[in-house]
């Protein structure tokens, strides 16, 4: 009479989970790579209408 072992499924949402979280990091460096210029120099935001 052997038991089928546990299968906790929070362990599989938990993986799924840091996969995508992972994933969304990873794109946020590939980006970060290839699209952001550090030294670029941006314009100075103009001030809102409100006196």
């Amino acid at each position: 009479m052997s038991a089928e072992p546990h299968q906790d499924p929070s362990q599989k949402w938990l993986i799924f989970f840091f996969c995508c979280f992972a994933s969304s990091v990873l794109a946020i460096g590939v980006w970060a790579m290839f699209c952001y210029d550090v030294n670029k120099v941006e314009a100075p935001v103009a001030a809102g209408g409100h006196h």
